[in-house]
């Protein structure tokens, strides 16, 4: 998360963004005045006070035609499709561009003896081609493409980094908007916390107490307030430590025994260290499932498994299915909330497969944490 952060941090401050830019142009500077000293170089000779101006008035002519094509023609005229007056702009800056530095050229040239006697020993075909005149020399590097295919070179950098830029973080926009809405549904489905598992199990424990069971309904709901607790203020983290997620399971199975008279239920985990972390309540849809969709009658079942070793959770959801149950629960919400959490949190990184038929539920869950 470093490169996000740093984007966003230089995107925001104006003054840190035009550093970078300040930034940017000094080293295409330098490296202009490098590509030109070790490639061929129709300022040999020159003094090296000139030849640095050259450069220098050359990468600010530059700069000016990227800021006015990006910030004023593109904004303002392509955008919105105004494309016959994007074209004679862009056509005018091209002009403007090679006159200007044309004309820049010359003159350093002409106000600089040291440069005329070098172009004369070590380029004279350069320098006859100077002598031109500026109109003649615009006209032949306009139309002989050689300031246009530079201008199209030199640019191109600057932009493939601006529209680099600009796509990354359009993503994380994306990103951060998605992951505003998830956590919106994830806050309602905390909110709302299932108010048929809260009705039974007040339900459950009251009935403990009038019966006399004292330890078992304090103990009950000792489970029900760290529950409570976990779902409502623990669980705001982006990830939570594995070992109290499967706590707030266990707390919630046991619970969840209470209204159950012959469902057989067995909840097993192995874990082969206590430093793993996980997306907070990520398992719970697929508990409450087993759940929801079980009846309680001598046949019906509830299996639950977790395998959490050498950085990979495995997790295997096993039970019967009441098909007057299935039928009258509403369904969807948490599932879904689940699917968009495993992409959010774990995409490209898990395996999710259900089978389903007219008895058994059966999910295989697995995940790199």
């Amino acid at each position: 998360m470093i490169l996000p952060s740093l984007i966003e941090k230089i995107h925001g401050q104006p003054h840190l963004r035009r550093s970078m830019h300040g930034l940017f142009w000094l080293l295409l500077f330098a490296v202009r005045l490098y590509i030109t000293v070790i490639s061929f170089n129709v300022y040999e000779g020159f003094p090296p006070a000139a030849f640095i101006s050259l450069a220098f008035f050359n990468t600010l002519l530059l700069a000016a035609a990227y800021y006015i094509l990006v910030y004023w023609i593109t904004p303002r005229f392509i955008i919105p499709k105004r494309y016959f007056l994007s074209v004679f702009l862009i056509l005018g800056l091209l002009t403007a561009y090679t006159t200007i530095d044309a004309f820049l050229e010359l003159h350093f040239i002409k106000q600089c003896t040291a440069c005329q006697l070098a172009l004369d020993k070590y380029n004279a075909v350069y320098g006859t081609y100077l002598h031109r005149g500026l109109i003649n020399i615009v006209f032949t590097r306009l139309f002989s493409l050689g300031t246009p295919l530079f201008l199209a070179c030199a640019l191109c950098i600057p932009l493939s980094l601006k529209l680099a830029l600009q796509s990354y973080r359009e993503k994380l926009k994306a990103v951060q908007m998605a992951r505003d809405n998830l956590e919106l549904e994830f806050n309602f489905l905390k909110a709302q916390l299932n108010p048929h598992f809260l009705f039974n199990t007040m339900n459950n424990i009251y009935g403990l107490i009038i019966n006399g069971e004292k330890e078992q309904s304090a103990a009950l709901v000792a489970r029900l307030s760290e529950l409570l607790r976990y779902t409502l203020y623990d669980s705001n983290e982006d990830i939570m430590p594995l070992t109290r997620e499967i706590q707030m399971i266990q707390d919630y199975i046991e619970l969840e025994k209470v209204r159950l008279n012959e469902t057989s239920i067995r909840f097993q985990y192995t874990m082969d260290h206590n430093g793993y972390a996980i997306a907070p309540l990520l398992l719970m849809p697929l508990i409450e499932n087993t759940f929801k969709f079980s009846g309680d009658n001598k046949d019906s079942f509830i299996s639950i498994f977790l395998e959490i070793a050498n950085g990979r959770l495995r997790c295997k959801m096993e039970n019967s299915i009441d098909s007057n149950r299935l039928s009258s629960q509403a369904s969807g919400i948490g599932l879904n909330n689940f699917r968009k959490r495993m992409e959010l949190y774990y995409h490209d990184k898990y395996e999710y497969a259900v089978h389903v038929n007219d008895e058994i539920y059966l999910v295989n869950l697995s995940i790199e944490i």
